[in-house]
């Protein structure tokens, strides 16, 4: 449903004072951190941060500062996952931007609010000359060989399901960024990998490849969890309320659909 800012609100909102820089030392500086994941967030040709949770994130902070005025935040970095998890288990000052909400995950971080749907498919290259998988249960005992992203909830989830593990003969292949799996697909070195339904294609095109070289075999609706955004641990309660606070106004104000519809995505279901 299309949600209606008030024009008060609206205009309360967009008044924000930028962050404080970083050449005034604010005493708490965020780390704010992402794997690249179009269009949430991603880098564009020119080097810059982009994508609709980008921009809400960037309203939130803004927001957040109002209430908190020694918060800062560095520009968005993006990093692989398992780094990015690494750095807010090790650090007190960590902001993650659309992370899933696994069991696994679930006590190693401070969780704030969702900002993206998601939808997991299982994907194969056309040539592939095994039989697709009709069901979950026929991914064992069928020695296929399974890409992976390394610390991925994907990864969790085909240990979770005894495959690779035991007698069973699959092989989970393990790769640092998961757009690495589309060229190995296509050369046959694995069987199946799983992408998000959102960003196979652009993800495609990123490597030269065309989207229409890779059909959907199953989806995976235990892991179509919604994208979180999620901060360390040990982050100060007053600062972990302030976000919550901007993000829960910014959501019941409309941005964050507001800002879905200007990167070309539907009302999220």
């Amino acid at each position: 449903m299309l949600v209606v800012m008030r024009r008060p609100l609206l205009l309360a909102l967009l008044s924000t004072p930028a962050l404080r820089p970083l050449g005034a030392q604010p005493a708490t500086t965020l780390a704010v951190l992402a794997e690249a994941f179009p269009p949430l967030q991603y880098e564009t040709p020119e080097g810059l941060p982009s994508g609709y949770v980008h921009a809400f994130v960037q309203e939130l902070l803004a927001l957040a500062a109002r209430e908190q005025p020694a918060l800062g935040a560095r520009p968005l970095q993006f990093v692989p996952l398992k780094r990015a998890l690494a750095q807010a288990q090790a650090e007190p000052h960590v902001l993650l931007l659309s992370v899933a909400r696994t069991p696994e995950r679930e006590e190693q971080l401070q969780w704030l609010r969702e900002v993206a749907p998601y939808r997991l498919w299982l994907y194969r290259h056309r040539s592939a000359t095994t039989p697709a998988p009709r069901s979950l249960a026929e991914l064992k005992g069928r020695n296929l060989r399974f890409g992976v992203q390394d610390q991925s909830n994907f990864e969790a989830w085909l240990r979770r399901q005894g495959i690779a593990q035991g007698s069973d003969n699959s092989r989970i292949e393990v790769v640092r960024q998961n757009a690495l799996n589309l060229r190995k697909a296509q050369l046959q070195r694995i069987d199946l990998f799983a992408h998000p339904e959102i960003s196979l294609a652009y993800r495609a095109r990123e490597q030269g490849l065309n989207p229409e070289e890779f059909e959907a075999v199953l989806p995976i609706p235990e892991l179509s969890l919604p994208l979180w955004l999620a901060c360390s641990r040990g982050m100060e309660p007053p600062l972990v309320q302030a976000l919550l606070r901007a993000a829960d106004g910014l959501i019941a104000a409309g941005r964050l659909e507001a800002l879905r519809r200007q990167h070309g995505l539907p009302a999220a279901r």
